[in-house]
């Protein structure tokens, strides 16, 4: 999804980032070009820190100059910026950006252990490989959808932005960007996922039930392909 001939150049004010306190990003296209929409947004902004333990999905807006959104850092350290857009007649495209907000980056997480099942108040989501493990390469995953721990239907659940769930990976080591949007099939989700090497990956699955957007993240050991 990367094209060298479109990136987005990004501004933020105050200029001076102070965690937790709210700022203006502000992206603007330098190729200029027309936006489609693209699950029903011109531009998704995925916002993760250096050891992936934080997560924001936002969405920025269309403005006189760029595309506009509020948000806010919730610590100091390193943060990765994916803006994952659609110029017209073009397929998606993914610029990285980074932001820098000053100090001392909290302690990162332990991810020696897999994470295969994540958790949002009454629901989870169990991720289980058609191979019994997950590589590198092209697999299949399903998505085991519970309430209460009682297994539904994704096809029950409200659509968010178009879509019956939203996953996202990251690898760890080098921020490699993965989005997918799954089908539902027999009562699951299916996610046709290809992670280019292996290593680990951090995962979030976002979701809507009963009006409320709900959050699972994830640990993916991907071991090397047979």
């Amino acid at each position: 999804m990367e094209n060298s001939e479109y990136n987005m150049e990004l501004t933020i004010v105050p200029a001076n980032i102070v965690p937790e306190q709210e700022m203006r990003l502000t992206l603007v296209l330098q190729k200029p070009s027309k936006l489609e929409l693209s699950h029903e947004k011109k531009i998704h902004l995925i916002v993760v820190n250096e050891d992936l333990s934080y997560f924001n999905h936002i969405h920025p807006v269309e403005t006189e100059i760029g595309y506009a959104v509020k948000t806010k850092f919730p610590s100091s350290g390193k943060f990765y910026l994916f803006a994952d857009y659609k110029p017209y007649g073009t397929g998606q495209v993914v610029n990285k950006l980074e932001v820098n907000v000053p100090g001392k980056a909290p302690s990162p997480p332990d991810y020696s252990e897999e994470k295969l099942t994540g958790s949002s108040e009454a629901y989870s989501i169990s991720l289980v490989s058609d191979q019994g493990k997950f590589t590198n390469g092209h697999m299949m995953i399903d998505g085991i959808l519970k309430k209460d721990g009682k297994e539904i239907d994704p096809s029950t659940l409200d659509n968010y932005l178009g879509a019956k769930a939203h996953v996202v990976f990251i690898s760890v080591d080098d921020k490699e960007y993965i989005h997918v949007h799954p089908e539902v099939k027999n009562g699951r989700y299916k996610l046709h996922a290809s992670f280019t090497k292996p290593g680990i990956y951090r995962g979030w699955i976002q979701f809507q039930a009963e009006g409320s957007v709900y959050t699972t993240d994830y640990v993916i050991k991907a071991v090397q392909e047979p």
